[in-house]
């Protein structure tokens, strides 16, 4: 039998160590909780894990079952949770490790393309053009090299089309990275996150009126959960507090714009038709408005005029 270790960490997140055997059950056990088999790895673990709260529910379950296999289990699970900002800059350098790998199987390719391409043309050079294929056998061999050498042609093309795709790839990256950077991104999702933080404030509170079996797992779930909700907010609202400093956000409220003001929101200057707490309502020509938060507003133009009070 083996001796296996769940454990988790921020770093890591959550993986399985052990001298577990292709075949020996173990493999079966762990997928049913949510185990995925990591081949760079060579270990079983929770996708997505990093820097998230551990599913100690599934951890405990799995390592019980394993334990009535006759498996010896231990289960160890750190509480702490990494700031905001450890967090960020550690998903940026493996973002960039992943575009440096990405530039480099792309210049491989290329390189692979070319070899290919010149193989292709090396197999009928000695050909003269326009040589007619000789019917029956004596031009089986013929046809054959005609063949093989379109067929590496072939290969050579999408092999460079797949090279050409990398730098895209790459760009793609780092836009969808500065896009979550955004502070009205950061704002939605410091929303989003609140919102989450209620209801799992909730779930608590009904967990501490209706005691079930397995409610300490469950229990030590949620506070982890918590935990990081907690200093997740606290991190996106420290970077909301930075870009308001600067004046790149929070400029606009209900406070300074108005009904009939001109918005530019995405890149369109829209009309207002409601100042909100948290949104504001443009008109779009037809019979409803579309709402946006007031991070959206990028500028604003206020055509109206104050009317003087009649002295």
């Amino acid at each position: 039998m083996a001796t296996i270790k769940i454990s988790h960490t921020p770093e890591d997140g959550t993986l399985v160590d052990g001298d577990t055997v292709k075949g020996d059950g173990t493999g079966d056990i762990l997928k049913r909780y949510g185990f995925t088999w990591f081949r760079s790895l060579r270990q079983y673990g929770h996708r997505n894990s990093r820097d998230r709260a551990p599913r100690v529910v599934a951890m405990e379950a799995a390592a019980e079952e394993l334990r009535a296999a006759g498996h010896t289990v231990t289960v160890e699970i750190a509480e702490e949770v990494r700031p905001n900002d450890v967090v960020r800059a550690d998903k940026h350098e493996r973002l960039e490790d992943r575009r440096e790998a990405l530039t480099a199987k792309g210049d491989k390719l290329t390189q692979e393309a070319e070899a290919l391409r010149r193989r292709s043309d090396a197999m009928v050079e000695h050909l003269p053009l326009g040589q007619p294929v000789m019917p029956g056998p004596r031009g089986r061999a013929h046809r054959r090299l005609l063949d093989r050498s379109i067929d590496t042609a072939i290969r050579s093309a999408h092999t460079a089309q797949e090279a050409e795709r990398m730098p895209s790839r790459v760009e793609g990256s780092r836009r969808a990275e500065a896009y979550k950077e955004r502070p009205d991104v950061t704002a939605r999702r410091v929303d989003r996150l609140e919102t989450e933080l209620r209801a799992l404030d909730r779930r608590m509170a009904s967990l501490s009126l209706y005691p079930q079996t397995g409610s300490d797992a469950l229990r030590r779930q949620y506070e982890g959960e918590r935990a990081v909700l907690v200093e997740r907010i606290a991190g996106d609202r420290a970077v909301l507090d930075a870009a308001r400093e600067a004046g790149t956000f929070g400029r606009y409220s209900k406070e300074s714009v108005h009904r009939d003001d001109r918005v530019k929101i995405r890149g369109q200057w829209r009309t207002v038709a409601r100042a909100n707490g948290k949104t504001v309502s443009v008109t779009t020509g037809y019979s409803w408005t579309d709402r946006y938060g007031w991070e959206e507003v990028k500028d604003v133009r206020c055509p109206h005029v104050q009317d003087t009070p009649d002295s």
